[in-house]
């Protein structure tokens, strides 16, 4: 008897990618003209009432007809928008890489040319939305996917804007409030200066594998970003730039207007760091070096006594392309290596195959060698 396939619409659904605050995501498939998308359901909707159910799904067709006129290299695309018994779903552009929650996980130290290619792209990408009045009001590593060719993802850009209040649940909070902005956190109005907060939490994240604002409840990291100051990240990063700790001050600022006023601005400053460190940001490595270290497990970051990153096992690259080539092929062997595993107990199907073939090819040689 056969699994009976899920369906979103017209969308079949493959197989999960993930889950997370806000539903599940699918890779499925579009069967009208063959193509894949990521599918992300939102079951969490049947908890509301029924007013409140129909308001955050009106709210949910607005968004993602909004976000879906976005038209950005950087930027997710957004294909439909639905219900199902399941609850609503939004079809997006399926992506095939890895998070930078995944480089963080793997301790994946960036170069700074590394950093600014990034955040240059994400920046860019949040520039343009915000100037077209949206604000993402969920920028995490999580959300940002680093895919071939280079190219950085925003990812649930527009959907991220409906009031998650709505969906909170028994006094848990609904989303990611490491990465928030005080002023999100507290309940103010908000504009594009609380994504690029966002942002900067992301930075000191990637290059110090801490958070500025850690805890051990959401109400404690709440009140440390509200009010707290942040560790300096030198005292993490023993190799960070010298200017590097003012960087993440104004990032990092409190008050909006004390920060970066936009995307741009935060990467110039993040230039002139580098630039002042006597960085070489120019491309230095041919391509042989930069992927040698997709031979290299992802895992072998590791920080010594004091927290601080020492991997110098690790080749550097200035291209993020080495980053995704290392990561996804660190995660399929590992995901193989599972799969092997998770077979111990007998043969699979596909040793069974290839010892047949195997089989078969020493059959056929003997035949060969006796005539």
């Amino acid at each position: 008897m056969t699994k009976e396939t899920l369906k979103f619409g017209r969308y079949e659904a493959i197989g999960e990618l993930g889950r997370g605050s806000m539903g599940v995501v699918y890779k499925a498939r579009d069967p009208v003209i063959g193509r894949m998308v990521a599918i992300k359901s939102i079951p969490e909707t049947f908890g509301l009432r029924d007013n409140k159910r129909e308001e955050f799904i009106r709210r949910l067709r607005q968004e993602a007809m909004t976000a879906g006129r976005l038209q950005h290299p950087s930027i997710v695309t957004i294909h439909d928008v639905g219900e199902t018994e399941i609850g609503p779903f939004i079809a997006m552009e399926y992506l095939d890489g890895v998070t930078l929650r995944d480089v963080i996980s793997a301790g994946k130290q960036l170069s700074m040319p590394q950093l600014l290619d990034i955040v240059t792209q994400v920046a860019d990408g949040l520039d343009y939305a915000h100037s077209k009045a949206i604000i993402h009001r969920d920028v995490k590593p999580a959300n940002l996917m680093i895919v071939a060719d280079n190219r950085v993802k925003i990812m649930d850009l527009g959907i991220a804007r409906i009031p998650m209040s709505e969906l909170t649940k028994e006094g848990k909070l609904v989303g990611s409030p490491s990465y928030m902005s005080p002023e999100q956190l507290t309940g103010k109005k908000i504009d594009g200066r609380s994504d690029l907060f966002s942002l900067g939490v992301c930075v000191y994240q990637l290059m110090t594998f801490k958070k500025p604002f850690p805890g051990e409840s959401i109400s404690e990291i709440c009140y440390k970003i509200v009010n707290d100051d942040f560790v300096a990240p030198s005292e993490h990063w023993s190799d960070a730039p010298p200017e590097f700790d003012d960087f993440m001050r104004v990032a990092l600022s409190k008050r909006p207007e004390d920060r970066f006023q936009t995307g741009k601005e935060l990467v110039d400053a993040l230039m002139v760091v580098a630039e002042r460190s006597g960085i070489d940001l120019s491309p230095s490595e041919d391509l042989e070096t930069a992927t040698s270290s997709i031979k290299v497990s992802a895992m072998s970051g590791r920080k010594d006594d004091k927290g601080t990153v020492s991997n110098p096992a690790m080749t550097h690259s200035s291209t993020i392309d080495t980053i995704f080539k290392d990561l996804t092929y660190t995660a399929r062997t590992v995901d193989l290596s599972k799969q092997s595993a998770a077979g111990s107990s007998g043969p699979s199907p596909w040793m069974i195959i290839v010892g047949a073939a195997l089989l078969g090819a020493a059959v056929v040689a003997l035949l060969l060698w006796l005539f």
